[in-house]
Protein backbone atom coordinates (compact mmCIF):
# COMPACT_ATOMS: atom_id res chain seq x y z
CA UNK A 1 0.00 0.00 0.00
CA UNK A 2 2.54 2.13 0.85
CA UNK A 3 4.65 1.73 -2.68
CA UNK A 4 1.68 2.76 -4.63
CA UNK A 5 1.14 5.64 -2.54
CA UNK A 6 4.70 6.67 -3.17
CA UNK A 7 4.50 5.79 -7.22
CA UNK A 8 1.26 7.83 -7.33
CA UNK A 9 3.34 11.09 -5.81
CA UNK A 10 6.42 10.35 -7.56
CA UNK A 11 4.20 9.70 -10.92
CA UNK A 12 2.15 12.96 -10.34
CA UNK A 13 5.69 15.12 -9.48
CA UNK A 14 6.96 14.03 -12.66
CA UNK A 15 4.10 15.36 -14.73
CA UNK A 16 4.12 18.27 -13.05
CA UNK A 17 7.60 19.06 -13.89
CA UNK A 18 6.98 17.64 -17.41
CA UNK A 19 4.22 19.85 -17.76
CA UNK A 20 5.38 23.10 -15.85
CA UNK A 21 8.36 23.53 -17.61
CA UNK A 22 7.13 22.91 -21.85
CA UNK A 23 4.58 25.78 -20.90
CA UNK A 24 6.38 28.13 -19.49
CA UNK A 25 9.35 28.50 -21.58
CA UNK A 26 8.15 30.10 -25.05
CA UNK A 27 5.86 32.82 -23.37
CA UNK A 28 9.32 33.83 -21.56
CA UNK A 29 10.35 35.05 -25.09
CA UNK A 30 10.30 38.62 -25.50
CA UNK A 31 9.59 39.97 -28.99
CA UNK A 32 12.80 42.00 -30.35
CA UNK A 33 11.76 45.53 -30.64
CA UNK A 34 15.29 46.93 -30.87
CA UNK A 35 15.84 49.89 -33.74
CA UNK A 36 14.24 52.84 -35.01
CA UNK A 37 9.75 52.79 -35.00
CA UNK A 38 8.16 55.55 -37.11
CA UNK A 39 4.70 55.78 -34.92
CA UNK A 40 1.56 57.60 -35.52
CA UNK A 41 -0.49 58.12 -32.79
CA UNK A 42 -4.10 59.80 -32.82
CA UNK A 43 -6.67 60.65 -30.25
CA UNK A 44 -9.59 61.14 -32.84
CA UNK A 45 -8.85 64.10 -33.41
CA UNK A 46 -5.78 64.60 -34.57
CA UNK A 47 -2.82 62.48 -35.12
CA UNK A 48 1.21 62.74 -34.48
CA UNK A 49 4.02 60.99 -36.49
CA UNK A 50 6.63 60.31 -33.45
CA UNK A 51 10.10 58.27 -33.75
CA UNK A 52 11.25 56.02 -30.89
CA UNK A 53 14.56 54.44 -31.22
CA UNK A 54 14.62 51.84 -29.27
CA UNK A 55 17.82 49.24 -27.34
CA UNK A 56 16.77 45.80 -25.46
CA UNK A 57 18.07 43.81 -22.90
CA UNK A 58 16.04 40.72 -22.73
CA UNK A 59 12.61 42.05 -21.38
CA UNK A 60 13.54 45.58 -20.80
CA UNK A 61 13.48 48.12 -23.33
CA UNK A 62 15.21 52.01 -23.15
CA UNK A 63 15.90 54.29 -25.71
CA UNK A 64 14.68 57.81 -27.29
CA UNK A 65 11.29 59.29 -28.00
CA UNK A 66 10.80 62.60 -30.52
CA UNK A 67 7.43 64.15 -31.46
CA UNK A 68 6.42 67.41 -33.29
CA UNK A 69 6.54 69.26 -30.53
CA UNK A 70 8.70 67.21 -27.38
CA UNK A 71 11.55 64.40 -27.29
CA UNK A 72 12.69 62.76 -24.20
CA UNK A 73 13.66 59.32 -22.92
CA UNK A 74 11.40 56.25 -23.00
CA UNK A 75 11.99 52.81 -20.38
CA UNK A 76 9.74 49.70 -20.36
CA UNK A 77 9.34 46.26 -20.86
CA UNK A 78 8.52 43.27 -23.28
CA UNK A 79 6.83 40.60 -22.09
CA UNK A 80 6.12 37.66 -24.62
CA UNK A 81 4.39 39.93 -27.80
CA UNK A 82 3.18 42.67 -25.31
CA UNK A 83 5.29 46.19 -24.67
CA UNK A 84 4.78 48.55 -21.93
CA UNK A 85 6.73 51.58 -21.87
CA UNK A 86 6.47 55.52 -20.45
CA UNK A 87 8.25 58.68 -22.21
CA UNK A 88 9.49 61.17 -19.77
CA UNK A 89 9.33 64.67 -21.70
CA UNK A 90 7.31 67.75 -21.36
CA UNK A 91 4.37 65.95 -21.56
CA UNK A 92 4.39 62.10 -19.50
CA UNK A 93 3.03 59.42 -21.88
CA UNK A 94 2.53 55.78 -21.26
CA UNK A 95 2.05 53.18 -24.01
CA UNK A 96 0.71 49.73 -24.30
CA UNK A 97 0.69 47.78 -27.04
CA UNK A 98 1.30 43.93 -28.87
CA UNK A 99 4.69 43.27 -31.11
CA UNK A 100 3.70 41.53 -34.18
CA UNK A 101 7.33 41.26 -36.14
CA UNK A 102 8.39 44.46 -37.13
CA UNK A 103 5.14 46.18 -36.85
CA UNK A 104 3.05 47.14 -33.33
CA UNK A 105 -0.17 48.48 -32.42
CA UNK A 106 -1.76 49.73 -28.93
CA UNK A 107 -3.30 52.94 -27.02
CA UNK A 108 -1.59 55.51 -24.87
CA UNK A 109 -2.69 58.11 -22.21
CA UNK A 110 -1.37 60.86 -20.74
CA UNK A 111 -2.55 63.83 -19.02
CA UNK A 112 -5.89 62.12 -19.22
CA UNK A 113 -6.34 61.99 -22.55
CA UNK A 114 -5.95 58.69 -24.57
CA UNK A 115 -5.07 57.85 -27.78
CA UNK A 116 -4.20 55.27 -30.17
CA UNK A 117 -0.46 54.38 -31.62
CA UNK A 118 0.62 52.17 -34.50
CA UNK A 119 4.30 51.66 -35.27
CA UNK A 120 6.58 50.43 -38.20
CA UNK A 121 10.23 49.58 -37.61
CA UNK A 122 12.31 51.57 -40.40
CA UNK A 123 15.60 50.43 -38.94
CA UNK A 124 17.06 47.17 -36.95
Amino acid sequence: MRTNRTMKFAFCIGMTLIFGCGVALPSDTPADVSGTWSVTASDGRRSATQTLVIRQDGNNIAGTFRGPRQSGTLDGKVSGNTITFHVSAKRQLDYTGTVNGDSMLGTLSGSGNTGNWAATRTRK
